[in-house]
């Protein structure tokens, strides 16, 4: 028994795989003598959904009947059973309209999600995403019973599967951009030499556009040997929308399947327009520090760090030759060094990112609870600036908020950009860097500067775990103003 593709492996497997097309809006399925068929479990599924939809109709017939009962003679209560005064057709086209609209959402959800099944190569990563695929074909409305009607759920689900599909467009339409625009940049800047290719992507050839679909293009259209790997990352969405439904709901705690489904589509909702009006939180930093860190004109080119590494090695190959040290040794450990910055930087970022977001959180909700901006930045005065006083014992526990105001024991320090963790503690050596320039980086790989890096992460983590627990912390007992959902409407319905 093998796994996906790996059969091709063996000369003596036959082809076993079923083919798919799309006509007239529909799915078709045939095997490989060209027969159309239909899976037992698609049929099995069928008859499940027949019961429940049979089962859910009944319940709203059964409801209708409830409020037409009234005086009624003997011969209506004999036959009442059957609920004669319920017309069954306005229910049943309803039922059949809204199933239907539910299942082109969800066919335009999947075929995002497949599109980007095409480009992944990683077995794990096909895996989850094959697992989100099966999560959003097995989703179903969330039903209230207290509800008038069932078409509510529905409206709903699809609002969700429409916001969701603009989301997911969105970032993988980016994403392949995004891709696109670097893979080219790296073979134009390249040279011609077989050498300088190494690691690099697979280059795209401009030639055909293609759309891997096989109904409509759910994504953007692309090169026929042109493959982004990366977007088995896709799969990480809806974990990420799950874990914010989690969080809004132990905030506002639905009290019903109807409120729970709208502060589904308000979350996503949300999550949309964050995406469409994206922060950019680098630059709550100062200019000297974007260019210094953020900036990505040496670090973010490989043939530049390439150059780099290989100066850096020359220059310790020069310095070893006079101590009798051996070339592979100090090959070894120039790179080592190199990936170490490589990497320091790239986790020094992204806690900058993440301490400016909990930053921003940390002074709405201390403003919230009547503390200035400074309470982020509040430290205690340092010994060689504090005043002297006589006899000065052992003071007795005290809260910070009653030296808020006492400029003497209180630094009300409030910069007017974010600064880095390490600078409460040495700005000056061990904070001091730049990747802006060769030369800065040379330093830093030279003079203990992959050590000194080391520490500005590590003050740098523990100041964002700090925001971190600070922030869950007031988050627990924040109370929410207003109500926690809001209602989203789908445009593609207007029919009550």
């Amino acid at each position: 028994q093998v796994h996906s593709v790996q059969f091709l492996e063996f000369s003596e497997v036959e082809n076993q795989d079923d083919y798919y097309s799309t006509g007239a809006g529909y799915i078709l399925t045939q095997d490989q003598q060209g027969a159309y068929i239909m899976y037992d479990e698609a049929l099995s599924d069928l008859k499940e959904l027949e019961t429940e939809l049979l089962l859910l109709a009944s319940h709203y017939i059964e409801k209708e009947k409830s409020h037409k009962e009234g005086s009624k003679s003997r011969t209506s209560q004999d036959w009442g059973w059957a609920h004669p005064g319920v017309d069954r057709f306005p229910v049943l086209y309803d039922m059949w309209t809204w199933e239907a609209a539910l299942l082109e959402h969800k066919h335009q959800l999947l075929d995002s999600y497949f599109e980007a099944y095409q480009h992944v190569l990683d077995p794990e990563e096909r895996f989850a995403l094959a697992q989100v695929i099966t999560d959003i074909m097995h989703r179903r409305p969330r039903f209230d019973p207290s509800q008038p009607y069932f078409i509510e759920a529905y409206r709903d689900d699809c609002t969700y599967l429409s916001l969701h599909l603009q989301l997911v467009r969105s970032i993988l339409n980016q994403h392949i951009e995004c891709q696109r625009e670097y893979v080219q940049r790296l073979w134009q800047e390249g040279c011609s030499d077989d050498s300088n290719k190494f690691g690099l992507p697979l280059n795209i050839i401009c030639k055909q556009l293609i759309s891997i679909n096989n109904s409509s293009p759910a994504l953007k259209n692309i090169y026929l040997l042109e493959f982004h790997p990366s977007l088995g990352l896709a799969s990480l969405i809806p974990k990420a929308l799950e874990h914010l439904l989690q969080e809004s709901r132990g905030t506002c705690r639905p009290a019903s399947a109807s409120r729970l489904a709208q502060l589904e589509n308000r979350v996503l909702q949300l999550a949309l327009d964050v995406w469409l009006t994206p922060a950019k939180p680098e630059s709550w930093y100062s200019a000297q520090l974007q260019k210094d860190l953020f900036s990505a004109k040496i670090m973010g080119d490989p043939f530049l760090v390439v150059e780099l590494g290989l100066l850096a090695f020359k220059s310790a190959a020069d310095e070893g030759q006079k101590q009798g040290q051996d070339s592979h040794v100090l090959l070894l450990e120039t790179f080592s060094k190199l990936l170490e910055l490589l990497t320091l930087r790239h986790r020094l970022i992204e806690m900058s990112l993440e301490s400016a977001h909990l930053a921003r959180l940390y002074k709405e909700l201390a403003w919230e609870m009547g503390f200035e901006e400074f309470h982020l930045y509040l430290r205690p005065v340092h010994f060689e600036f504090a005043s002297h006083k006589e006899k000065a014992d052992q003071p007795p526990p005290i809260f910070i908020t009653s030296l808020l105001e006492d400029s003497d024991r209180v630094d009300r320090y409030s910069p007017t950009t974010l600064v880095l963790a390490i600078t409460e503690v040495d700005d000056n050596q061990v904070g001091k860097f730049s990747f802006y320039t060769k030369e800065a980086i040379l330093k830093l790989l030279f003079h203990s500067g992959v050590e000194n890096m080391q520490v500005t992460l590590a003050c740098q983590a523990a100041q964002k775990n700090a925001l971190m627990v600070a922030v869950q912390q007031v988050s627990f007992y924040h109370e929410p103003h207003g109500s926690c959902t809001a209602e989203v409407k789908v445009s593609l319905y207007a029919r009550e």
